[in-house]
């Protein structure tokens, strides 16, 4: 059993060395001494794979656990298939096409990644071992159909590839509980929306969606959902009975207001709606009591509601390029926060922020402030403050001091970036 292990062990670091350093060649409209420097290391890469594959024939079958092929330019699978006890298979950046059932004997099976090649299909044979399976960067048109056999599935990665639909057998996979679809070209139909119903994490960015059907909240399993860099603007009444969602995430999309069908969300903890054009929080955010995350950078926010005071549970505060003028003294009421993040605003006047004791980060630079916040410097527990270009009004002494603390760093109490 040790030798089978330390042999195992010898072959996943040996495959990862050969693995590094390589990197796709795309030859045209590129300079010639890079071009040049792309060949050798793609020649190189070459030789390392006739060592890794004479390694594969001398190797003991029984004794190989985990194989990282990584990155060497193959174009097919190479012969694996009498490593009966393989658990993980690393080969990701390569220019394989296809994906046959040889490639999956090992009943032993529980991890398998093929991102960044260039598959169009794959062949699953039946197996109840396999839990997280990534083709992501690929060129499948379709989710396959042989995924299906892989019965105790939890984790499916399929992002950047140019699937349209979403089929039906996904209903089968009682185990999957997490979907990457990240920048494909899905449309989510009524129909889709019922064969993801029993996911819970579910990632849609980058499909261009300009809506979400009227059935959404029949997506009773979700807990996160992603639907970054879409198109959406609106969400249909529906979205408010998703009851059991704690992350939701509209990062980069066409919102010019919160919708209020997400203040009915009570059990949200991280809530992104970054890159949007939100001019205003309503004062229903209060609703969320167990938001730990709120995301509103990049936006056109001028001020902050007070009812935000009812956000106890809050630890990550993001408000950078926004519109904000003054930081209201009753943010101090924010018992849990812990990063505090209002830089790129228009802030002339801070309260004192030491008072919240588990602050820890704090960013504030490119604001108006003309008063330096010296109490955040005696805070004990804070591990960063961030405030260059801001107008202070300092003294010599004042100033020498402060650029002294920030040469030296000071990293027993506080990084100060001044």
């Amino acid at each position: 059993m040790l030798r089978a292990f330390t042999t195992s062990m010898f072959l996943f670091i040996f495959f990862s060395v050969l693995a590094q350093g390589v990197q796709e060649i795309k030859p045209k409209n590129i300079d010639t001494a890079y071009r040049c420097y792309l060949m050798k290391m793609k020649n190189e890469a070459i030789e390392r794979r006739k060592l890794l594959l004479k390694e594969l024939e001398n190797t003991e079958c029984d004794s190989v656990l985990q194989v990282n092929i990584s990155k060497l330019y193959f174009e097919k699978v190479p012969d694996i298939s009498c490593f009966t006890k393989l658990r993980v298979i690393d080969a990701e950046s390569n220019l394989i096409k296809k994906l046959p059932k040889s490639t999956f004997k090992s009943d032993s099976l529980v991890k398998i990644n093929f991102s960044l090649n260039e598959i169009n299909r794959v062949r699953f044979k039946s197996n109840s071992t396999i839990t997280s399976v990534t083709l992501s960067n690929n060129k499948l048109k379709r989710i396959p159909r042989s995924i299906r056999k892989l019965k105790h599935l939890r984790q499916l990665d399929l992002s950047d590839n140019q699937i349209k639909k979403i089929p039906r057998f996904l209903l089968k996979l009682d185990s999957l509980n997490e979907i990457t679809l990240n920048y494909n070209r899905i449309k989510l139909t009524k129909r889709s929306v019922r064969y993801l119903a029993k996911i819970n994490t579910i990632l849609l960015a980058g499909n261009n969606l300009t809506e979400l059907p009227e059935n959404i909240n029949e997506l009773t399993a979700a807990r996160k959902l992603n639907f970054a860099k879409n198109e959406l603007s609106v969400l249909p009444e529906t979205f408010s009975k998703l009851d059991s969602l704690t992350s939701v995430i509209f990062y980069k999309n066409q919102f010019v207001e919160i919708p209020s069908e997400i203040f009915k969300l009570k059990k949200l903890s991280e809530l992104d709606f970054y890159y949007n054009q939100i001019s205003e929080i309503p004062n229903d955010i209060g609703n969320l009591t167990n938001l730990k995350q709120l995301f509103l950078s990049y936006n056109s926010i001028s001020a902050l509601p007070e009812s935000m005071t009812k956000l106890k549970n809050l630890k990550y505060l993001y408000l950078h390029h926004n519109k904000l003028v003054i930081i209201p003294e009753w943010i101090t009421q924010l018992i849990s926060l812990d990063r505090l993040d209002m830089s790129y605003n228009k802030i002339s006047s801070v309260p004192d922020l030491s008072k919240i004791e588990s602050l820890t980060e704090v960013d504030l630079q490119e604001n108006q402030l003309d008063y330096f916040p010296w109490d955040l410097l005696e805070k004990e527990n804070l591990k960063a403050l961030v405030i260059r270009n801001n107008p202070f009004i300092l003294d010599k002494d004042e100033r020498k001091f402060l650029e002294k603390w920030a040469s030296d760093q000071n990293t027993s109490k506080v990084l100060l970036v001044y």
